[in-house]
C-alpha cells in the first residue's frame, strides 16, 4: 500500500536557482511602481526643498516644479520663502506671543518707553541651505536671530534719541532707518532678506504723555485766544475805516450844501412830488429861502451903499 504514495518532487541546485530568480523577479514587479511614486519629488509655488543624502545636507534647492530622488539614499526638506512677519506689541491680539510684548527702551533723557514694532523678512532661497544648517525652521530663526536682534537695535537707537524726539515722525522713521540697516545685514549672513521694519507705536510715559496733552491744550487756547484778538483788531479797524469814511463824506457833503444848491434841490423837489415836507421860517417862507432873501437884500444894501 505504501507504493501507491508518491515521492516528494527532488530538489536539486538548479531548481532552487530558478525559484530564486522567479521570486526576485515577482518582488521587483511589486516594488517598482511604488520606488517610482518616491522617486517624484514635487516642489509648490512659494516654496523651496532642501536636499539630504544620508541625512546631511547636499547643498542642492529644488525650486518649484517636478524632480528626481534616489528614494533609497536622498530626502528632502520644504521651506516657504513666502513674506513672512514677526510682530511685538503691547497688545496680545496683535503680537506674535501672548501677553504684553513690546519692546522697553530707555530715551537719551532717562524715561522708559514701550515700542511696538513689526518685522517683516522671508528666507533667500539661494540661501535657503545656509538657513537650514543654522536654524531649521522659521520659529527658530524668530527666536534665536529676529527677536533678540530688533531688541537689541532698537534700544541702542532709542538711547540717542530723546522722548520729545522719539515719538514724532522724525524720530520713528530714524530708529525704522537704524533697524532696517543693521538687520539686512546680519539676516543676509543666515541666508534671510529684511523686507521691512515697520515701527507701528510708540507708547510714553503716562507722565509725560499728561504733560504733552497738557502742553498741547494750553497751546490751542492760547492760539485761540490770538485768533481771537487778531478778528477783534480786524473788526475795530474796519469800524474805524468805516467812520472815518462816514465822516469824510459827511464833510464833503456838508462842504457842498450852499444855500444855492438847498434851494436848488427844493425847486427839484417841487417838480417831482405834489407833497413837500420842509421847515418854515418867519413869514411862510421856507427857511433857507428866507435866508437868501435876506442874502440878496445885504448884497443889494451893500451895493448901494458903496455907489
Amino acid at each position: 500500500m505504501s507504493s501507491d504514495i508518491p515521492s516528494p518532487p527532488s530538489t536539486t541546485p538548479r531548481s532552487l536557482t530558478r525559484m530564486v530568480l522567479i521570486g526576485c523577479l515577482a518582488l521587483l514587479l511589486i516594488a517598482s511602481p511604488v520606488a517610482g511614486l518616491l522617486a517624484w519629488e514635487p516642489v509648490e509655488e512659494g516654496n523651496v526643498k532642501v536636499v539630504k543624502k544620508w541625512g546631511a545636507t547636499t547643498g542642492t534647492v529644488f525650486e518649484p516644479g517636478a524632480h528626481v530622488v534616489n528614494p533609497i539614499s536622498q530626502s528632502t526638506v520644504s521651506m516657504s520663502v513666502r513674506p513672512q512677519s514677526y510682530t511685538m506689541s503691547a497688545k496680545s491680539s496683535e503680537g506674535n506671543q501672548q501677553g504684553d510684548d513690546a519692546i522697553t527702551v530707555l530715551t537719551q533723557d532717562g524715561l522708559r518707553t514701550d515700542i511696538d514694532v513689526t518685522v517683516r523678512y522671508r528666507i533667500d532661497a539661494a540661501k535657503a541651505v545656509s538657513f537650514y544648517q543654522n536654524y531649521r525652521t522659521l520659529g527658530t530663526a524668530e527666536e534665536r536671530l529676529i527677536r533678540p536682534s530688533i531688541r537689541s537695535v532698537l534700544r541702542t537707537e532709542a538711547g540717542r534719541l530723546r522722548v520729545t524726539e522719539i515719538y514724532t515722525g522724525e524720530g520713528q522713521t530714524k530708529l525704522k532707518a537704524a533697524a532696517e540697516k543693521e538687520l539686512s545685514e546680519e539676516f543676509a549672513k543666515d541666508g534671510l532678506i529684511l523686507e521691512a521694519v515697520q515701527i507701528r507705536n510708540v507708547e510714553l510715559p503716562s507722565e509725560y504723555a499728561q504733560a504733552v496733552e497738557q502742553k498741547e491744550i494750553t497751546e490751542q487756547r492760547r492760539q485761540q485766544k490770538q485768533d481771537e484778538l487778531a478778528v477783534e483788531e480786524l473788526e475795530a479797524e474796519r469800524k474805524r475805516i468805516e467812520a472815518q469814511g462816514e465822516a469824510d463824506a459827511n464833510r464833503i457833503l456838508a462842504e457842498s450844501l450852499s444855500d444855492e444848491v438847498l434851494a436848488q434841490k427844493y425847486i427839484e423837489k417841487l417838480d417831482e412830488t405834489d407833497t413837500v415836507y420842509i421847515p418854515v421860517g418867519e413869514g411862510g417862507y421856507p427857511q433857507f429861502v428866507r435866508s437868501l432873501d435876506d442874502d440878496s437884500s445885504s448884497q443889494e444894501r451893500s451895493t448901494n451903499s458903496s455907489a
